[in-house]
Formats: structure tokens, sequence, C-alpha cells
């Protein structure tokens, strides 16, 4: 039995780390202003909550609340053929890491994706080696997936 277990913990953690979103120390150009129509609170019937505030003119202040714990980011939002990207800063111990979802708002419902990290082959090596993976690979059909709908409250 506790081998058996052990199978499926094993396989279930090689499941969370294979299906995460993409992430890189570099970020996508910063040079749109924020989209207002993300400015609100959305949340599922998990009683989930999503706040996001405008920050500046050209960031978002993200503000989570799950199972009573609150938890910040700064981010902000990218065009990239036509598709919406969110660049959220996650900095934990003074290390700064760029995680990227793709969005989409209709009427009161705000859908979000991860990007699929299994497109990247290797690591980045700059911002414009970033973007070029976004320019290339955006319209595939598997690039953005887990997608996520939440309703604004």
């Amino acid at each position: 039995m506790k081998k058996y277990l052990g199978k499926i913990i094993g396989i279930s953690l090689i499941f969370l780390i294979l299906s995460c979103a993409l992430e890189s120390k570099f970020s996508l150009p910063n040079d749109e202003r924020i989209k207002t129509e993300l400015i609100g609170e959305w949340s599922n019937e998990d009683d989930e909550i999503l706040r996001i505030e405008k920050n500046n003119e050209k960031t978002y202040k993200l503000i989570t609340i799950q199972n009573g714990k609150m938890d910040e980011s700064i981010a902000f939002s990218k065009t990239i053929n036509g598709f919406n990207i969110l660049n959220i800063i996650s900095e934990y111990e003074d290390k700064k890491t760029n995680v990227f979802y793709g969005f989409n708002i209709d009427n009161n419902t705000l859908t979000y994706s991860e990007v699929n990290d299994k497109l990247r082959e290797s690591d980045f090596k700059s911002e414009s080696e970033l973007l070029q993976f976004f320019q290339k690979n955006i319209s595939k059909k598997d690039f953005f997936v887990d997608s996520v709908k939440l309703k604004r409250k």
C-alpha cells in the first residue's frame, strides 16, 4: 500500500511540475498603458478572490485572497499578435521571476490561461528572445492551457 501511495504522490508531483505556466528571469516589454477593464474584483465559486488595482499608468497591483491568505504582486499587460498577455512579477527571497498568462474579458467574465511552458526549447537569453518566442508561438492551439474563469464581483 505504501508503494502504491508513493507512486500516486510521485505522479501527482510530476504532473504539477510539468503543468506550470511559462516563467523567465526576463519580462516582456512594458510599453503599454493598463487596460482599465481589468480593474476590479474577480472571484470563482470557491471564494477565491483576485483584486486588480491600478498601480501606475503601466502596471497593476494584483491581490489574491485564498483560504484567508492574502498575496500581492505587480503585473503589466502586453498585446502580442492580438492576444492579451499578463506578465506577473513574482518575487521570492529577493529573486524576481516573470510568470506569463493569457487573458480575455467578455462582459463580466475574466478568463485567464497559463502560457504553456512545454513549448519552450531552452532558457531565454534576453527580453528580445522571449518576445520572439511569443510572436512565433502565440497562435498555436496549445499555447494557452488550463483556463480559469472568474466573475466580476
